[in-house]
């Protein structure tokens, strides 16, 4: 009994292993009955040495005290049995071990004294058929283990060809490869099925109960067995599947071709989660290296395949609703700047408000956020939504100027507000919102084509320069030519879009991946459920990032000299923790540099509009995130006083900071408190602003005294999770 609460596992068979723990544990007990009491110290004292548990060591300790005091008294044998008994829970709880078979050499070493010595005074009439079973027994192992072996040398090869045939499938459907990647997956099917036939025959069943050999013979079936339904199931995908199939004509999806693919998909990713589930389940320290090499490179194939997977069957599920299918939706679509920073990129310049009926999509309206000002001080709309919002921003009355929705960096607040706001000023339902910079306008002229404005034609290449500097260049003076224009780009680039032919998925994936990632554009659905999970599996929801169970820090800065100065600003973030114990003390430095050095550029771009400030100076409002408790600010080592606020389950560390041109600017904030880490564990996320140009990113982190590799300093062009062993 006290062997089977060792979790022993020889065979992974739950029945079997139970016997042979029970058996095992029986036998050093009986054994221990009859060894010598130096046996019992020379086990209990090895089994002490080897257990990696708290439990093991426990027991360990208690058997060699019970072994001294029977040394001091006298010998009994309910003493060595019960020595025995515990030897073997603790060798049943050995774990992996260091190295393929450490923990059958360890229990053996450890078992060895007591068994020997047991054997040794066992009466004569006894020893003969404990040995002639013993001697069956071992002959019958390894008769099974040979017919095994040649059956799984047969197999193995047969295995790695199936896998090699699976990701060249997987890299062929990738780059959209259609009838490549359905080859390769017949014959990665044709592989694993060659692999089962060996291995699942009559002949293999006996191995089944070989200890270690067992986890081999299961290994080889469920893979063999997983190979041939995932392959299957890749197959159809790739012969049923044209992922170019899927896109807009004339401004329209055909809703009844993701009808079409549902079941498909669905079936391909049950495929791929049982293929990992299973797979996973009898990966085991006990493999052989060839067998669970091939194997890691499986399931790392499908690790990288299951997001796609999971994404292409919530996309045919849940688009359709997004699209129209269950009535008219509405989408604001809102357009905004970073060359004037917002804590979410930038300010909220021109919208447009999109309807979709039936797949069907098409532009009901476009102006910018001067019109929507105007209505909502007309209608007197007063500021509602997400508690943290209001409390944050309220007094920046983004309900009379809408330009300012996008303060807080985190898009569902801001699309809750901007949706309330929008349908309140003009009229209009608002079901979802979509938020984009002007590096995500680029991908939609690099999908949709150059746009007119007046005599100016804007192509992907020349749009960046256009939209950050050359407007207010080109129409100094002249604010309402400039709405004009900027009404010409969005009603154009749009037009491309909802009245066009767009590329498949394929392209548009190559287009907005790096724009995705870098949270320059975001969405975000009013009822939640389904669309909204979509949204969350493919990236898009632009939430500020989980920091439960981390520590964190992050820049988030508005522009208040309410210019276009932000292009030539630049930040660098670095990070100083020393924790000891959980106590954390940390420094947090950001060095501002203001890089302009034209002075002639237009009031628009370097003046402050009536504030007073010198031309050219970026007034900086710089919010520090922290998961600590803020002690004191400097700037240019001159201390000075700071709003301090809750934030995102930490607090944020607010100072006005004035950069002329050419000039550079260091602020010191000092923060303490506790965090849950240790030196293997210590976790840091590092949320990003999308801005025009990236942080720069360093972090000195030392934990209980070993100081951690976090792979910096880096360019930030994303939210960050930094660990000691990984960025």
């Amino acid at each position: 009994m006290l062997a089977t609460l060792g979790g022993a596992s020889p065979t992974g068979l739950l029945l079997i292993d139970v016997v042979y723990t029970a058996g095992a544990g029986a036998a050093l007990a009986f054994a221990g009955g009859r060894s010598r009491r130096l046996a019992w110290l020379l086990s209990s004292t090895i089994a002490l040495w080897v257990t990696p548990s708290t439990l093991g060591r426990i027991v360990s300790i208690l058997a060699i005290v019970a072994v001294i005091h029977a040394v001091a008294t006298e010998r009994r044998r309910v003493v060595g049995a019960l020595v025995g008994a515990a030897l073997a829970l603790v060798l049943g709880d050995l774990g992996a071990g260091p190295f393929h078979g450490a923990t059958m050499l360890y229990a053996a070493v450890a078992a060895a004294p007591i068994l020997i010595s047991g054997a040794r005074r066992m009466p004569a009439a006894w020893r003969r058929p404990v040995v002639l079973a013993v001697s069956t027994a071992t002959a019958a192992a390894g008769l099974a283990t040979l017919v095994f072996g040649l059956a799984a040398l047969l197999s193995i090869s047969d295995v790695g060809d199936g896998v090699d045939a699976a990701n060249r499938g997987f890299d062929d459907a990738s780059d959209g490869n259609q009838t490549d990647a359905g080859q390769s997956f017949d014959a990665a099917t044709a592989a694993f099925e060659r692999a089962r036939g060996k291995v699942s025959g009559f002949w293999t069943l006996p191995a089944r109960l070989v200890p270690v050999v067992a986890q081999q013979v299961r290994a080889i079936q469920v893979t063999a067995a997983e190979g041939v339904a995932l392959s299957e199931a890749a197959t159809d995908t790739a012969l049923s599947v044209d992922p170019d199939d899927v896109r807009f004509v004339d401004g329209r999806l055909d809703l009844e071709l993701l009808d079409d693919l549902q079941p498909v998909l669905d079936r391909a990713e049950r495929a791929l989660d049982r293929a990992h589930d299973r797979i996973t389940e009898t990966r085991s320290p006990w493999l052989v290296a060839p067998l669970a090499d091939r194997m890691d490179r499986l399931l790392t194939e499908l690790d990288d395949a299951r997001p796609s997977a999971e994404a292409a069957s919530l996309t045919v599920t849940h688009l359709p609703e997004m699209l129209g299918a269950d009535g008219p939706v509405h989408w604001l679509v809102a357009l905004t700047t970073p060359a004037e920073a917002r804590g979410l990129g930038g300010l909220l310049g021109n919208w447009v408000l999109v309807r979709a009926d039936a797949g069907a999509v098409e532009i009901v309206r476009h102006g910018r956020n001067e019109d929507v000002n105007a209505e909502l001080r007309a209608a007197g709309v007063a500021l509602s939504g997400p508690e943290q919002y209001v409390e944050r921003w309220g007094s920046f009355r983004p309900n009379e100027f809408f330009q300012d929705v996008t303060l807080s960096p985190d898009l569902p607040m801001v699309a809750t507000v901007t949706a309330d706001l929008f349908a309140a000023a003009m009229d209009e339902t608002v079901d979802g919102v979509i938020v984009l910079d002007p590096y995500a306008l680029q991908a939609v002229l690099e999908l949709g084509g150059p746009v007119q404005t007046g005599d100016r034609r804007l192509t992907a290449d020349t749009l960046i320069p256009f939209l950050l500097t050359e407007q207010y260049v080109a129409f100094a003076g002249d604010e309402a030519g400039r709405a004009l224009a900027l009404g010409e780009l969005v009603e154009g680039a749009f037009e491309s879009l909802t009245r066009g032919a767009l590329p498949g998925p394929r392209a548009v994936t190559r287009e907005f991946g790096p724009i995705v990632e870098q949270d320059r554009l975001g969405v975000w659905w009013r009822d939640g459920g389904g669309p909204t999970e979509l949204i969350d599996v493919v990236g898009l929801d632009g939430a500020w990032p989980d920091t439960v169970g981390a520590d964190f820090v992050g820049l988030v800065h508005q522009n208040a000299g309410q210019n276009k100065l932000d292009t030539h600003l630049e930040r660098e973030l670095a990070y100083d923790v020393v924790i000891t114990d959980g106590v954390a003390e940390a420094t947090i430095t950001a060095t501002l540099h203001n890089r302009l050095t034209d002075l002639s550029l237009p009031d628009a771009i370097v003046a402050s509009n009536d504030q007073a400030f010198a031309r050219g100076t970026n007034v900086v409002r710089l919010g520090i995130h922290t998961g600590l408790t803020s002690r004191s600010l400097s700037v240019d080592g001159v201390e000075v006083g700071f709003n301090r606020q809750p934030a995102f389950g930490g607090e944020v560390a607010t100072v006005i900071v004035e950069v002329p041109a050419g000039e550079t600017r260091v602020v010191e904030l000092q923060v303490a408190g506790t965090v849950t880490a240790d030196a293997d564990g210590y976790r840091l996320v590092i949320p990003h602003q999308p801005l025009v140009n990236q942080d720069l990113v360093s972090v000195s982190a030392t934990v209980d005294g070993r100081v951690l590799d976090l792979g910096t300093p880096l360019t930030q062009d994303r939210d960050l999770l930094l660990t000691a062993t990984t960025d």
